[in-house]
């Protein structure tokens, strides 16, 4: 199946580099304190990943099946495979290549932004994610990976995103690549929101971090290994669907472009101004989808990117998706995380592209 994808990817000389993987792997974690507390767990964790870049002359154009971050890793079997659209993507994925050789770079300027889910992972694993952790809340990161510019004062009270951005910690979840029953202290996994209609609600903090800071938090302490402590890292945290189909958010669009697939990243040390590039986008105008441009960028500051979000795609439209690169603490422990999110809508985003 690999050298089948592999051999697919080589369309014409213009593709230059490809690659098809899949990497699997299994863990059992036990877990006992001195309380009398004995818990098993076991875990099947997949991973497939395609990529293909052409070139021509200076411009080079990768595209990829997930991204870099293997996107479409989940835990389970073979079946996550036909879930990830995996056969038949490396002709697909190809060609795509190919044709952003000849696409325009993305425009600039203050224009709606559609993002899809694979994109979606990143932006909210960046400018939701590590912001609450209540570990860095409280400082513990200060002299390695930042701070945050979300402070204990803000819970129960600010508004983090619009009234239509809801987001839940979910490590119940089974099917995503960071579910568990019970988190690294032992504390029993529950669903909770973080964000609701837009309201910043609970940290992302873990049993020992409640106790310091005297807050409600989640089941999210865990460790990379059996020989690093469990510090507070996000798990499966996802944007709920909302109520408009893809093709709807589509159509309300006069100027827009849609981007998908990220393909770099920058954001300050208190997770609050950034800037995201992507693979993949497409030109929206007059509410139609139009051509394909390359190198689409935008940026723009946590609070007020999430507070311009406008519509959200239905549950139709969303998708499970993970990392297993994530890095935290000193020394840094990667760890998996899974993100799930239908495509989002945001209104009047700061957008360039290559050529600036």
């Amino acid at each position: 199946m690999l050298m089948q994808e592999s051999q697919a990817c080589q369309l014409n000389d213009r593709i230059v580099d490809w690659y098809a993987s899949l990497g699997t792997s299994s863990s059992r974690h036990l877990y006992v304190n001195s309380a009398g507390a004995e818990l098993e767990q076991e875990f099947h964790y997949i991973v497939p990943n395609l990529a293909a870049t052409a070139n021509r002359g200076v411009d080079t154009q990768t595209r990829s099946l997930g991204g870099q971050y293997n996107g479409f890793c989940r835990q389970g079997g073979l079946e996550v495979l036909q879930q990830a659209g995996f056969y038949g993507a490396g002709a697909r994925i190809a060609a795509q290549a190919l044709a952003l050789l000849d696409a325009p770079n993305c425009p600039s300027g203050k224009m709606d932004l559609l993002l899809m889910p694979e994109q979606m992972m990143l932006q909210i694993h960046e400018s939701i994610g590590h912001p609450l952790e209540l570990d860095r809340i409280l400082g513990d990161e200060r002299n390695f990976a930042g701070t945050s510019f979300v402070t204990p004062e803000m819970f129960g009270r600010f508004q983090y995103g619009s009234a239509l951005l809801n987001v839940s910690f979910d490590p119940t979840r089974t099917e995503q690549y960071a579910s568990y029953r019970w988190d690294d202290e032992g504390s029993p996994a529950e669903k909770s929101y973080v964000i609701k209609d837009g309201i910043l609600q609970k940290p992302l903090g873990g049993h020992v971090s409640q106790a310091r800071a005297g807050m409600d938090g989640v089941s999210n302490s865990r460790a990379c290994d059996w020989n690093r402590p469990p510090i507070d890292r996000m798990a499966n945290l996802n944007i709920e669907p909302g109520h408009t189909s893809l093709a709807d958010m589509i159509s309300s669009v006069e100027n827009g472009v849609l981007m998908d697939t990220n393909v770099s990243w920058s954001i300050d040390d208190s997770r609050n101004k950034f800037q995201f590039g992507c693979e993949f986008g497409r030109l929206i105008r007059d509410g139609e989808l139009r051509g394909l441009v390359k190198n689409p960028n935008y940026r723009g500051i946590s609070e007020s990117f999430w507070r311009s979000l406008k519509a959200v795609g239905d549950e139709t439209s969303f998708a499970v998706m993970g990392t297993p690169f994530c890095g935290k603490g000193e020394p840094s422990q990667v760890i998996r995380v899974g993100h799930a999110s239908p495509p989002c809508l945001f209104d009047q985003v700061d957008v360039f592209g290559g050529e600036a």
